[in-house]
């Protein structure tokens, strides 16, 4: 009975060890690859006299598969494109690509990570709003947009993208999901600790 207690104390203290080395080790991310693009079906600009609602499409690349978890540039989204406008309409200054793409945080409790942020900076696009046909190009030189990698056991199941950006005299308020999310070559996208 005296040597349970001990030996039970040494076997508890080496798990938590052994959990937290494990944690500690895992300081990067890793992409199953370096190419990827996003679909979403429907992007929503919301302000001045009504919502701009368009499928848009980004396609991009990391400068590596793997990262550290720390704030900085991971990549550039080189191609952007406006497949549809139900309502109202955007158009894509493609000279101002590629936009740059930088690692922000991520949410869960280690190892088991359920998101993953990312914004970008250099984007530029034109909106028409659906009520008047009142343009205004929207221009992001500080990072404002938001791009939130929902993840399911290293899976991206979708990537919301949200922000706020001055559009004329009003401002603009931007949000979508991503119903489609691959590698550039069709497959699905993981993220996962290393």
């Amino acid at each position: 009975m005296k040597l349970s207690k001990p030996l039970l104390a040494v076997v508890g203290a080496t798990v938590l060890l052994g959990a937290l080395v494990t944690s500690a080790s895992a300081a990067r991310l890793e992409n199953s690859s370096q190419t990827n693009k996003y679909t979403w079906r429907r992007v929503n600009f919301r302000g001045g006299f009504g919502t701009v609602e368009c499928e848009v499409t980004l396609a991009g690349s990391f400068h590596s598969r793997t990262f550290t978890k720390t704030v900085q540039l991971i990549g550039y989204f080189t191609e952007a494109g406006v497949i549809n406008c139900p309502r109202g309409g955007m158009t894509v200054n493609r000279a101002s690509l590629p936009w740059h793409r930088e690692y922000k945080s991520f949410t869960g409790t280690l190892p088991n990570i359920t998101s993953i942020e990312e914004t970008s900076t250099g984007e530029e696009w034109t909106i028409r709003e659906p009520t008047f046909g009142v343009t205004c190009t929207i221009r992001r030189e500080q990072s404002s947009t938001i791009y939130t990698h929902a993840l399911t056991s290293g899976v991206v199941t979708s990537v919301s993208v949200s922000g706020t950006s001055q559009c004329g005299s009003f401002t603009a308020v931007l949000e979508g999901a991503a119903t489609i999310v691959e590698n550039g070559s069709g497959a699905r996208l993981t993220i996962r600790l290393i």
